[in-house]
């Protein structure tokens, strides 16, 4: 009777740790609304649908900035471009413009680090992208929807697409901020869903 009441006992305390540890995970898109994101300027098309953020602009660069600031955390999120020409990414650790850091999305660069009106972080310039992607492999599915990991951890900075670490330096450039989604005004409508965050100490 003792036994069982102590694997009772035990098997409780291990499902209310994960819970506690699921409950640190913060939807930053509620999948219905807009709420607590702001676009970067008023003439643009953003629009939510089946529980996606649908971004579309022409020849402007927009961002949807949220408004809450992080230091440390991991952030996940899921992004499908258009097939044809586009340019997107996942800002983090940036300001309501936005300048900060920026997870890019494109075609095999793909989860390299660039610093907005800064420059390359990694690879640490254009002309070495080739060894970047040696890295990152194949990882990006062009046209299709894929998925981002971002930790950041004082001046460590790790980044995953599909699951494959494509990034992993450590920077000091931007030490907290915002996170934003990008259309860069080229191509079709850009989709967005899933995007949550989780504090870390």
């Amino acid at each position: 009777m003792k036994i069982a009441l102590f694997f009772s006992l035990l098997i409780s305390t291990v499902y209310c740790s994960a819970q506690k540890n699921g409950a640190d995970w913060i939807n930053l898109f509620d999948g219905s609304s807009l709420k607590g994101w702001t676009p970067n300027f008023d003439d643009q098309r953003v629009e939510v649908k089946d529980g996606m953020i649908q971004m579309l602009s022409v020849k402007k660069n927009l961002w949807l900035v949220h408004k809450d600031v992080f230091s440390n955390f991991e952030l996940v999120a899921e992004i499908k471009a258009p097939l044809g020409d586009y340019n997107t990414g996942i800002a983090f650790r940036c300001d309501e413009t936005p300048i900060g850091y920026q997870c890019e999305i494109f075609d095999q660069q793909s989860g390299s680090l660039y610093a907005i009106k800064k420059g390359w972080i990694f690879p640490p310039s254009k002309g070495e992208l080739e060894q970047f992607y040696a890295i990152a492999k194949d990882s990006y599915k062009k046209g299709e929807w894929n998925s981002y990991r971002i930790k950041c951890e004082d001046d460590h900075i790790q980044i995953w697409v599909n699951g494959h670490k494509t990034t992993d330096i450590h920077d000091d450039t931007f030490k907290s901020g915002r996170v934003a989604i990008q259309h860069h005004g080229k191509g079709d409508m850009h989709f967005f869903r899933n995007i949550k965050i989780r504090p870390l100490p």
